[in-house]
This record gives structure tokens, C-alpha cells and sequence, in this order.
């Protein structure tokens, strides 16, 4: 029987209930012992192996009342990738990060965090936290250029400032991809990039698309990747939409790499494979949010490519997952 990382806490606290519970009770049956009342003696110790038998009862049923406890923690809330409304933060960052939070959105994760340490080209990083913070939002992570490990100092120092989690590549370019021996190369740099981003107390990611997962040269690159890189330096980020249309069920990725899939990308898909309103299409989000859950999945944020209306398009997505227990 395998038990949830929630549901483990919750034993831990009760099994830890118990052994304060079995002290306190050994330090008092000590005390009665050398008690020389005879009276006190046997109230003493009667009463209080009653009450044991009773209070150790209601601990073993104590996940009735835990859940709500433990729960307080969690890291899930509705995050958005704002690539999804690129055009207008591009027009109006402030207006449309404004916009973003009226919607409802606590998580944000940015994008555009080029190798001169600026957002979308010309966004300081404390000006981009201060507006998110302002808007009492959280900024966990953002997509940054693909580049080599020699270079990715100024991005690496930005993301610090910015105090966010995870610095993502989301990307890697087509000339670097060709070949499986290629694939081990840029592996190998993710692996540099991860070490710098340690090294300041941030994690390093990787975001996929399609084709990572379309057999080449006999390996599937996204498993090549993962197998390649090291766990302690390289996390990785699943869009559900990409790994649905390259053909790889997300949870057999789950399953065969535990531990590796630290966050999601949510946005949902047709029957054709084109891009839909999050709830709206095929993907199970259910069963792919328990299993991710139950392993090393923190944190997911909804994209939402589609530019037909943006406003629209994030707040309907919103609207669906905000109401999901599964993703709360």
C-alpha cells in the first residue's frame, strides 16, 4: 500500500502524539510508584490507564481531525504562466498584471528573463517583484533563455533578486536537438546551469514540448533528459497539453520517474490535439494532480496560448480550477 506525502505527514503527527502521550504516562506511573499514599496510588493509576486507553483511541482516529491542519500548509493555489496575456503586458505590464490579480490568480510565473538579467528586454528585476508583491501575488518562477552555462550568470543573479524558486528553461533550440548525442549535450549544460542555480539557493528547471517526446536516433529525449541530468540540480516542469500531443501518457512519466516532476503546466486540449479552455477538453487533470501530488509535484500554473482573448481565456481557466479540490 503506498500512502500520499500528505497522508504520511498526518500518520507522523499522530504517531508522534502517541509516543508524548506513552512518556507522560510512563513519568506518572513513576511517580505513583514511589507515591506513598495508598489511596492516591490507586485513583492515580486507575484514572489514568482509563484515560490512556481513552485519549490513545481518539489519536488513532485522529486523521478526522488533522486534515484540516495539515492542509494549512499546502503550497497549491491557482498560478498563472502570464505568457498567456503576452501581447498586453507587453502594452501595459502593470494594467495587465493589475487585471491578472482582480482575477483571482496568487502564483506567477514570469517568462522573458533574458541573458542581460532583464524581463521582456527592459523590466528591472525588483521593479518586476515589486509590481507582483504589490498586487499580492507570489512570484515562484519564470522562463528564461535557452544559453550555456557561461553565460547564464546575469539571468541566474536576476531570478535570485527576484526571490523566486525555480528559473526554467523552456525551451531547447533546434540546433541543439538533432541528435541524441546533442540531446546529451544540452543535458549536460542543464546540469552546469543547475549547480549555479544551487549554488544561490534557487532550482533549475526544464518546461517540454512535443517533440521531446517523439523517438530519435532510438531514444525518447525527454527520458534521455531526465535519466541524464542530476536530480538534485535539474527539476522538471510538464505541460499536459505538450506531453498529451507528443503521445506520452503523464502519468506513466509519473510513474517511471518519481521524484523527478516538481511542477505543471495546465492548459487543456481538443479531440484534434488544439488548444481549449481548461476543463473543457480531454485531459484527466484529476488523476494526473493525484498521482503528481502524492509524489514531488509543489506547484502548477495555467497557460493558455490561445490569443483570440486572453482576458477572457485566463479568466475562464481560473474559474474552473479555483473550484477543483484536487488542485487546491
Amino acid at each position: 500500500m503506498q500512502f500520499s506525502k500528505k497522508s504520511c505527514r498526518r500518520l507522523v503527527m499522530i504517531v508522534d502524539c502517541h509516543k508524548m502521550l506513552v512518556n507522560s504516562h510512563k513519568m506518572l506511573e513513576n511517580f505513583v510508584v514511589n507515591c506513598d499514599d495508598v489511596n492516591l496510588k490507586r485513583t492515580t493509576m486507575t484514572t489514568n490507564r482509563r484515560d490512556f486507553i481513552r485519549t490513545s483511541s481518539m489519536l488513532a482516529a485522529g486523521s478526522i481531525l488533522l486534515p484540516s491542519f495539515t492542509l494549512a500548509g499546502s503550497k497549491m493555489k491557482p498560478g498563472l504562466q502570464v505568457y498567456s496575456m503576452r501581447n498586453q503586458l507587453k502594452d501595459d505590464f502593470e494594467g495587465t498584471m493589475e487585471y491578472i490579480a482582480k482575477v483571482g490568480y496568487k502564483h506567477i510565473e514570469g517568462y522573458g528573463l533574458g541573458t542581460d538579467g532583464k524581463f521582456l528586454g527592459k523590466i528591472s528585476a525588483s521593479h518586476y517583484k515589486k509590481v507582483i508583491a504589490d498586487l499580492g501575488m507570489e512570484l515562484k518562477a519564470t522562463h528564461c533563455s535557452y544559453t550555456s552555462a557561461d553565460k547564464a550568470g546575469k539571468m541566474v543573479d536576476a531570478a535570485k533578486e527576484t526571490g523566486m524558486e525555480y528559473m526554467i528553461v523552456p525551451y531547447t533550440p533546434d540546433n541543439a536537438r538533432k541528435t541524441a548525442d546533442g540531446w546529451k549535450e544540452v543535458a549536460e549544460n542543464y546540469n552546469k546551469i543547475g549547480e549555479l542555480c544551487k549554488e544561490v539557493g534557487m532550482k533549475f528547471g526544464y518546461h517540454n514540448h512535443d517533440f521531446e517526446f517523439k523517438e530519435l536516433d532510438g531514444i525518447i529525449p525527454q527520458e534521455l533528459l531526465i535519466e541524464s541530468t542530476d536530480a538534485s540540480l535539474v527539476h522538471f516542469e510538464i505541460d499536459l497539453f505538450w506531453a498529451t500531443k507528443g503521445g506520452y501518457d503523464t502519468l506513466e512519466l509519473l510513474k517511471k520517474y518519481p521524484g523527478r516532476i516538481q511542477l505543471f503546466h495546465v492548459k487543456d486540449a481538443t479531440p484534434e490535439l488544439e488548444g481549449c479552455t481548461v476543463g473543457e477538453g480531454i485531459i484527466d487533470f484529476k488523476s494526473i494532480f493525484t498521482a503528481g501530488l502524492a509524489d514531488a509535484v509543489e506547484y502548477y500554473f495555467i497557460e493558455d496560448e490561445r490569443t483570440d482573448d486572453p482576458y477572457k481565456n485566463v479568466k475562464a481557466d481560473y474559474a474552473y480550477m479555483s473550484k477543483q479540490s484536487f488542485a487546491l
